[in-house]
């Protein structure tokens, strides 16, 4: 049986590991940082896995490596198999599976992490690991096998997978001011008076990301000349120089959560009124069948959240 991989030499579990680790850090330098025999001896493994499939596995561009096709289909076979075979081991010896579940920072932080415990009752008592990341990375981990669930965006989830997710929850924007930067007696109504906000210090993303940017363009548009004193690289840390009452920001409703007892008004940011991101539960069908995860799970999962 399988005569034709164990005819020749060449072909190993190690060897295998090896390959997986510089395809999931995307380097051999990143798969064995400062290791210069591990870097030598996984270069040298690479090379022999190319010798006996008789294909190139990775391509060289100046210092830059990267998979090839065939490379980028062999990393996801092996991932897929040694998971399996992970899996197999854990139920033999009674331990429960690993799942890895991804979200940015702040949904990390705010919609995920409070819900760790039902979730892992939901599958069986499993062990989480989770994976901060942006939505288009997370989304490219669910492809290939490295992240089993994610909560993401769903503008960044490609159009033939997008039945493949479960809605949680619908963002929406608000401008928050803290009570202290406004004149005694302001109220939640005057503050659609954009002129109030002309002079206000902000706080705003630093990244260019597409909130950031459309935050941005939402001030332009209401006339406002804005020039943020704070660039951050969270929301995480834009609430809280908001809660501290330094400045104001827009926020989405996830973040907006507990400001109202900390002297903070918060209005409607009209701008981004349609702005309609979505963050859904996704994953990867063939993934959750060959892990066992049933339809009825995944619902059950995304409703913790909701």
């Amino acid at each position: 049986m399988f005569e034709s991989l164990f005819s020749k030499g060449g072909l190993s579990l190690e060897r295998l590991r090896s390959f997986l680790e510089m395809a999931t850090a995307g380097s051999i330098a990143k798969a064995a940082p400062q290791d210069l025999t591990r870097q030598s001896l996984i270069s040298r493994q690479i090379k022999e896995l190319e010798e006996y499939f008789g294909t190139e596995l990775t391509l060289r561009r100046g210092k830059t490596l990267s998979l090839s096709p065939a490379g980028e289909r062999l990393a996801t076979l092996v991932r897929e198999q040694l998971q399996d075979l992970d899996d197999f081991r854990r139920e033999q010896d009674l331990q429960p599976k690993v799942f890895t579940i991804g979200a940015g920072v702040s949904t990390l932080e705010w919609l995920l992490s409070p819900q760790l415990p039902a979730i892992a009752t939901i599958l069986g008592g499993a062990l989480l690991r989770t994976e901060p990341r942006r939505s288009q990375h997370l989304v490219e981990g669910i492809q290939d096998g490295r992240i089993d669930l994610a909560i993401v965006r769903k503008d960044v989830i490609p159009d033939a997978s997008r039945h493949n997710c479960q809605q949680i929850v619908k963002l929406t924007f608000h401008l928050c001011i803290p009570k202290r930067l406004l004149k005694r007696g302001t109220t939640g109504e005057q503050l659609s008076d954009v002129s109030i906000w002309q002079h206000l210090p902000f706080a705003a993303g630093r990244d260019t990301g597409t909130m950031d940017m459309a935050v941005r363009q939402g001030m332009t548009k209401l006339g406002v000349d804005f020039k943020p004193q704070f660039e951050c690289e969270s929301i995480l840390q834009i609430r809280q120089l908001v809660r501290q009452g330094h400045c104001a920001a827009v926020l989405p409703n996830l973040a907006t959560v507990g400001l109202e007892d900390a002297s903070i008004l918060t209005i409607p940011f009209a701008p981004l009124t349609n702005y309609g991101r979505q963050l859904v539960l996704h994953w990867n069908p063939r993934q959750m069948q060959r892990r066992g995860i049933e339809p009825t799970q995944l619902r059950a999962i995304a409703a913790t959240m909701a």
